[in-house]
């Protein structure tokens, strides 16, 4: 058995950690504590560290109040961590009004299962254009080993707009094709992690897809040829992931790097298609609760089938223009974004933003057969927009996300605005 026993405050002197203790009002176990802290049992530590590990477990965002002090203990020191738990789980409705599309649904999201820091999302979600039913589980740490496992179930419904899209009038929002696309599929994901900023993994992917229900939404007597044939769509994801942001109730700093390669499998798949997409961030923490944010994304693909184009469009990217106004295969988009607090009142905490997004949108490698392309879907035809805005985001701080967020980002060149809101399980 070991005995601790505290240490002043002002000692500095450096010694190997001997273990790790997780106290306080809290589920949190304390076997999942190095992953918390970045530190290893063995790693060199003092009291001058204790900054950077209190920071480690409030980047989790599994707690509202953390404290980290050092015991003496045969060998070292135990790394305490005295801590209060957030609200590890919610069940919230959802609404989405989102450029010509509603939506509502049901979601419970866990994210530390069992003490264990282990995620679980269970998402069904009815709308007149979006229905899908989302399940996933994620364990970050197989026993304490670099491992990390994922199942993941994602079933939709969706009736997909197809813009005609004018090179030389960025101001016609004309939709020339609608359809409907039915997606039943799930994956499974293994990873590792070879530092707390540093993952690996590879992802198998099914499903079913099919495609019905074409029509010009202008005559809808008149069909129109599906976009895509009917088929199995399997395929296998590498990415590489590194995320060395911290997060601090609503704001998040550091740098983020992410690289996936996704290609299908031959004689399981129907498409024969591959892409790769790769994103990178940096956000700055200023005057403690500002943030200032840019992200930049690129993609570039060959023979993308209809429900895997890349797109521009929506509250993850281009602001100022409606969901998915523009499809293509190869992409770039670049963010600059600034946030400020505006009030906390008792547990809400109100934010606000200022954006510009711009976005670059090509055909460059389409199918040969089976798409039916539009006919500004083709290779030579490139869109370049921006758009500006402003949002508001409500967090609630014993809970671990965000609730609510409302973003309004005019078009520039479509000379008009949007307005994205979400209340619930939010994606900005």
């Amino acid at each position: 058995m070991v005995v601790a026993q505290p240490i002043p405050a002002a000692r500095v002197e450096p010694k190997p950690i001997v273990g790790f203790r997780i106290r306080g009002d809290t589920k949190t176990r304390d076997r999942i504590a190095p992953y918390l802290s970045h530190r290893e049992i063995g790693d060199i530590v003092s009291s001058a560290d204790l900054p950077e590990i209190e920071q480690a477990f409030v980047s989790s965002e599994l707690f509202e109040k953390v404290t980290i002090t050092l015991e003496d203990a045969p060998g070292g020191y135990l790394v305490i961590a005295t801590v209060v738990d957030k609200h590890s789980w919610i069940v919230a409705p959802t609404v989405f009004a989102l450029p010509g599309r509603k939506s509502f649904g049901l979601g419970f999201a866990e994210n530390n299962l069992f003490g264990l820091n282990q995620k679980l999302l269970l998402y069904g979600q009815y709308g007149d254009r979006d229905s899908l039913l989302f399940a996933t589980y994620l364990v970050p740490q197989v026993r304490g080993t670099p491992l990390t496992l994922r199942a993941d179930i994602y079933t939709f419904q969706r009736i997909a707009q197809e813009y005609a899209n004018p090179p030389d009038d960025a101001t016609d929002a004309t939709v020339a094709r609608e359809s409907t696309t039915t997606y039943l599929g799930g994956g499974f994901l293994l990873g590792w992690r070879f530092a707390w900023w540093c993952n690996f993994d590879l992802r198998l992917r099914g499903a079913k897809v099919s495609f019905e229900d074409a029509f010009d939404p202008a005559n809808p007597d008149v069909a129109l040829p599906l976009p895509e044939k009917n088929g199995w769509d399997v395929s296998t994801q590498a990415r590489l992931t590194l995320d060395a942001r911290h997060y601090r109730f609503g704001v998040s700093w550091g740098g983020y790097f992410q690289i996936i390669g996704d290609t299908t499998i031959p004689g399981l798949d129907d498409y024969d298609y591959s892409s790769v997409v790769v994103r990178a961030y940096y956000a700055w923490r200023l005057f403690r609760e500002h943030q200032f944010e840019l992200r930049a994304t690129g993609g570039l693909a060959r023979h993308l089938p209809f429900h895997e184009e890349l797109t521009l469009g929506s509250v993850v990217d281009l602001r100022g223009y409606a969901t998915d106004r523009f499809r293509g295969d190869t992409r770039g988009l670049f963010r600059a974004e600034y946030s400020v607090p505006i009030t906390k009142w008792r547990f809400f905490a109100f934010r606000a933003i200022g954006f510009w997004d711009t976005g670059y949108m090509a055909f460059r490698n389409p199918r040969e057969t089976d798409r039916a392309y539009l006919p500004n879907q083709r290779e030579g035809v490139s869109y370049w927009r921006n758009d500006v805005g402003a949002g508001i985001r409500v967090y609630v701080k014993a809970i671990v996300l965000p609730l609510l967020g409302l973003d309004v980002g005019y078009g520039i060149e479509a000379r008009s605005p949007e307005v994205f809101f979400q209340l619930g399980l939010t994606d900005f």
